[in-house]
């Protein structure tokens, strides 16, 4: 499986917010994109998840055009974004069930109970989606992401606000994910975290997407160094 975005362009209004950016994510590979708030990552991330339609450029997933076809590919993608995608006043068990239909997934309601134990939230399956913590509610994300069994994952800060034991639970499912073949995409500011999970590095500052380099050509500390760098040089 691949996704392939060629010369991403968006502006709202006169503001350009995603600027020409390039990238692919191939089966079995973590992309980190490191990046300020602000910076478009968010932007960039909803645009390769077909949830947002770019002013210009080029999306492909699998060979099909993600832009003109963006029905078809959907049920290829796992995403987590900082809007719920999901039903507030719903528990995450009729969330899963009412999604699991949509995608035609088969056992659904072990399906279901599998994931919500495996992201710790068995004690709350029958409670609704708006009573929910940061971090149970990013636990429930994760879940609705892996429902479908998706190729590609594409999470958008995947780390923010989260404890301890909810951040270890999102790094050994991303490596997880990864061992079973998906190709994923993580947006981030946390260059430790990012360092370690990633496979291939980017940078995003001021919209402009700059690939760095793979993580056995570089060290986390001149990761670091470099990001520090840019961050410096783009304001």
């Amino acid at each position: 499986m691949r996704l392939s975005a060629s010369q991403i362009t968006k502006h709202f209004g006169h503001r350009a917010v995603v600027k020409k950016a390039d990238l692919t994510i191939n089966a079995g590979e973590v992309v980190a994109i490191f990046g300020p708030n602000g910076a478009g990552k968010t932007t960039f991330i909803k645009i390769l998840a077909t949830l947002l339609r770019p002013t210009s450029g080029q999306l492909e997933i699998e060979g099909t055009d993600a832009i003109a076809d963006y029905a078809k590919v959907r049920k290829m993608l796992g995403v987590i974004i900082h809007e719920h995608l999901a039903y507030p006043t719903l528990t995450p068990f009729e969330n899963l069930k009412f999604f699991g239909q949509i995608y035609g997934v088969e056992n659904l309601e072990i399906r279901c109970q599998t994931l919500l134990d495996e992201v710790g939230l068995q004690q709350f399956v029958h409670e609704p989606l708006q009573i929910f913590s940061r971090g149970m509610t990013q636990r429930f994300m994760i879940a609705r992401a892996l429902l479908h069994q998706p190729s590609i994952l594409l999470f958008d800060e995947p780390f923010s606000g989260l404890d301890a034991s909810a951040k270890q639970l999102v790094l050994d499912r991303i490596t997880q994910e990864r061992q079973n073949g998906k190709g994923i995409l993580i947006t981030t500011h946390n260059t430790e975290l990012g360092y370690h999970i990633g496979t291939r590095f980017f940078f995003m500052i001021n919209g402009e997407l700059e690939e760095i380099a793979r993580q056995d050509e570089i060290s986390e500390k001149t990761l670091v160094q470099m990001y520090e760098e840019r961050l410096k040089a783009g304001r």
